[in-house]
């Protein structure tokens, strides 16, 4: 990785309680500085205040070198020597940092002096500690562990993923480019390459998935609750409940779905087709060639920076700061997906993508733009608990970019057609993002409630619940596996499970943001890096107050919103 550009804007944070030399090694030369911290004497809310602030400086190092490694697994997963030095840290410093992670939040949650520091600063802070504690238990560390290997064997199943296709050995990624082609023939070749692919490894995934949830399931019960899913809402520190999400998904049936199918019917028509397959999704309807944003990564990475810098020019100078932290493009090897991850001790986040050329790579990396600038704006909290906020609010940061961004696509295209065609996509995303986050987080609520399933059991209540969320296409004739294992490709449900339904709580909240930006472009970026600010310090919804918007997933704010896309779509129709 390239050196930082812009020093000024990304300060270093000397450290102030660990020495300047340190590096981790192994959890032995971490644990002197962690018995300081557990040895110290506290005779004042001073002394507790600081203590905390070095606990976050000790985070902050190991944290980093966490993340150093798991970023390098991550960029190539066939190197075996970064493989295990990842799993190194998994094995054999994590469990012990778990240990220590409970005393220190005793040690803070205990403290006399606790009840003196102000509630409206540290009031969170003590919910998350007293959540944690309760949430821990020692048998439950090799669970961890064996969740972690879990999740990296997830990682090197669909990193291997490319297939033979148009003379190149080509990534997923890549394959979606032929999806876009008007030749039908050639679009349902790409289709077919690309699911027989990840068909090969169902089995495979089946049989890791069954691992995992009976691993969650013990954790769970470990902690004496009946279900994963308890525990899951309870560590993620919701203020909703698994029936308000359930009563969400119904809103979703009754106010986008409806609308998600109007669109679906358009395309049909347009395409003049008796019934949409598979592989007519992301192709013009109109028969026009594929939009070709940029043709390499410097492009790419240019590009959404001025996207940025038109949006106002603070987002563009964070960005351009960041540019040597980022890797962008599509390979054999590296892991599916984009993220955004933060070097905690420098406090300096990462960019990873897999670009391959389309439009959705640049709306990937002005989501993930939007949680980089979230971690700069952020980064002088002295708390590392404050540098991250709820997901629900971490999405709001990412999402927003996308639909800020939306009206300068022309900075990637100079025929005006080809910008209406980039905005009028993005919005059919936001769109086609509801039902879909719908389909992924009833499955997980029946999947968690219902522990003792078979597999068999597990895709018959997959095809039923897609069937209520999705667009209506034709499948007759094809491998009905197909359909049964869609749901392998969504790493959130191997690795991160029940978190998803974040992203379209955070969509309403920046579509809101949005509404405010057409109105007035200056006070809504004010408003969003203003939130920004706040970090991890007030819950979701005091978060999406403080940024003028509603903390609200009812049916009458979706209604609303969606009315609101609906209209904007029909303004940028041919």
């Amino acid at each position: 990785m390239a050196d930082m550009k812009n020093p000024a804007l990304l300060k270093p944070f000397p450290r102030k309680f660990v020495a300047p030399d340190f590096v981790v090694k192994d959890a032995d030369s971490i644990k002197p500085w962690v018995d300081k911290l557990l040895e110290r004497p506290l005779s004042s809310a001073e002394d507790l205040t600081r203590w905390l602030e070095d606990v976050s400086e000790l985070d902050g190092i190991v944290g980093e070198d966490s993340n150093v490694r798991h970023v390098a697994m991550t960029c190539d997963t066939k190197d075996a020597a970064k493989t295990e030095a990842y799993l190194y840290f998994v094995r054999e410093i994590a469990p012990r940092l778990a240990e220590w992670d409970d005393k220190i939040r005793r040690k803070y949650y205990d403290s006399p002096y606790r009840k003196g520091l102000d509630p409206r600063i540290f009031g969170r802070l003590d919910r998350m500690f007293a959540t944690a504690i309760e949430l821990f238990v020692e048998k439950n560390i090799p669970l961890d562990v064996k969740l972690s290997e879990m999740s990296q064997e997830y990682q090197k199943i669909t990193g291997a993923w490319t297939v033979e296709f148009d003379g190149k050995t080509r990534t997923m990624p890549q394959m979606s480019r032929y999806l876009q082609q008007t030749d039908e023939k050639l679009r349902e070749s790409a289709w077919r390459a690309m699911t027989q692919r990840r068909l090969a490894d169902a089995p495979a995934l089946e049989a890791l998935f069954d691992r995992m949830l009976k691993t969650r399931h013990e954790y769970a019960l470990n902690l004496g609750l009946k279900e994963y899913r308890e525990y899951s809402f309870k560590a993620k520190l919701r203020d909703y409940s698994p029936d308000d999400c359930i009563e969400f998904h119904d809103s979703i049936e009754k106010a986008v779905v409806p609308l998600m199918r109007r669109i679906m019917e358009k395309r049909r028509k347009q395409m003049a087709l008796e019934k949409l397959r598979p592989w007519d999704l992301s192709v013009d309807p109109l028969g026009r060639p594929p939009l070709e944003p940029f043709k390499d990564v410097e492009k790419l990475q240019g590009g959404v920076g001025e996207i940025f810098q038109k949006i106002d020019p603070r987002l563009g100078e964070m960005f351009g700061a960041i540019t040597g932290t980022m890797d962008l493009d599509s390979r054999d090897g590296k892991a599916p997906g984009g993220y955004q991850t933060t070097f905690e001790e420098r406090r300096v986040p990462f960019i990873f993508t897999n670009a391959a050329g389309v439009q959705g790579d640049v709306t990937t990396l002005l989501h993930e733009g939007g949680h980089a600038f979230h971690t700069i704006q952020c980064r002088d909290a002295k708390m590392i608990w404050y540098r991250h906020a709820s997901m629900e609010f971490s999405e709001v940061a990412s999402m927003t970019q996308e639909l800020f961004g939306n009206p300068h696509a022309g900075v990637f295209y100079a025929d005006g057609g080809d910008v209406r065609r980039a905005m009028f996509e993005q919005l059919e995303r936001v769109v086609d993002l509801f039902p879909w986050v719908a389909t992924v987080d009833a499955f997980q609520h029946w999947i968690y409630t219902n522990p003792g399933h078979t597999g068999d059991e597990r895709a018959k209540k997959w095809l039923e619940i897609s069937g209520r969320f999705e667009a209506g296409l034709d499948w007759d004739g094809l491998d009905p596996d197909v359909r049964k294992y869609a749901w392998h490709r969504q790493l959130h449900i191997f690795e991160v499970p029940f978190y998803y339904v974040e992203y379209a709580i955070a969509q309403l909240g920046a579509l809101q943001l949005y509404r405010q930006y057409k109105g007035n472009p200056k006070r809504a970026v004010d408003a969003y890096l203003s939130a920004l600010k706040l970090g991890g310090s007030l819950s979701p919804k005091h978060l999406f107050e403080s940024a003028g918007i509603k903390f609200d997933f009812s049916i009458g704010m979706l209604s609303e919103l969606m009315a609101m896309v609906e209209e904007e779509l029909e303004t940028l129709e041919f």
